[in-house]
């Protein structure tokens, strides 16, 4: 699910087409969306919220469901529910354990052992960037129109791959596979819902899966306290090959109840069942 995100984020932040009348020209809506998206970036870092996954084949449906937190630039993801059901009391007690023996590390952390983890951080977001910046010039982009997207009126772009196109990244390779459709909002110029297709079979990261022509990528972003967008909903119809059989399914990632956080606050375990319950609230130390 990870990966699917990432290629939607991707597609989404980096439009371009040619001027369209009574329309802004699409590479200043692309410079003003990079630029959000650093802003974006850091103001996510402060806040927690509940994410619900899902996995849907061979006539089996599960679900996880996470409280999701940023610790010192380190995500930490506790686990809360299965299938809709609470964790049993000795499971949650684990995850509590988990999640104290983090807050602790992370508080206890050396200056240079905080420098160097936030330092290699830092490289490979710059290296997500570097793939971002090969986007332009893999696709021909069309302004098709406009549309009102959760609220938000939105520019509606697709996205075709161009034949001259010639990755400088390796990660860049997988572009010419794939197509999509983005709506960027008008007001703000960031993204709100992003559609990618695989086109051509490719194999990503380091499974040996190989994604084909089917698999079918849509995301959603939210606006949240006003201040910050974030993911509301990724869904994925998975059409791949592990090795010499099959693999198809749905696969969904649903996110709510995002809250301020800071480091000086403790979860409290909760019984919370799904991504729709309110997760548990943050309790500052006395």
């Amino acid at each position: 699910m990870r990966a699917a995100l990432f290629l939607a984020i991707l597609l989404s932040a980096n439009p371009d087409s040619a001027r369209v009348a009574g329309r802004p020209d699409a590479r200043e809506v692309v410079r003003k969306s990079v630029e959000l998206d650093q802003s974006n970036w850091r103001k996510a870092k402060d806040y927690t919220y509940v994410e619900r996954e899902q996995e849907s084949h061979g006539g089996k449906v599960s679900s996880k469901t996470f409280e999701v937190t940023t610790l010192y630039g380190h995500e930490f993801r506790r686990l809360t529910a299965r299938d809709g059901r609470p964790l049993p009391p000795e499971d949650a007690a684990k995850e509590q354990k988990r999640w104290d023996k983090a807050i602790a590390a992370r508080a206890n952390e050396s200056e240079e052992k905080r420098a160097k983890r936030e330092a290699d951080a830092e490289k490979e977001r710059q290296k997500a960037r570097a793939f971002a910046r090969e986007i332009p010039d893999a696709y021909n982009f069309t302004l098709t129109g406009e549309e009102r997207v959760d609220g938000h009126e939105a520019w509606v772009i697709t996205a075709t791959p161009r034949d001259d196109f010639r990755p400088k990244d390796s990660q860049a390779k997988v572009l010419p596979k794939l197509r999509g459709k983005v709506w960027i909002g008008q007001t703000d110029f960031v993204w709100v819902k992003a559609e990618v297709e695989v086109i051509s079979p490719f194999r990503w990261g380091l499974f040996v899966a190989a994604l084909n022509p089917g698999t079918v990528i849509d995301f959603l972003q939210t606006r949240v306290n006003d201040e910050i967008w974030m993911p509301k909903q990724v869904n994925v119809h998975l059409d791949a090959r592990l090795l010499f059989k099959k693999f198809e399914g749905e696969y969904s990632d649903t996110f709510s109840n995002y809250r301020k956080f800071t480091t000086e606050s403790k979860m409290l375990p909760s019984p919370e069942a799904e991504a729709g319950d309110d997760p548990p609230a943050p309790v500052s130390k006395q």
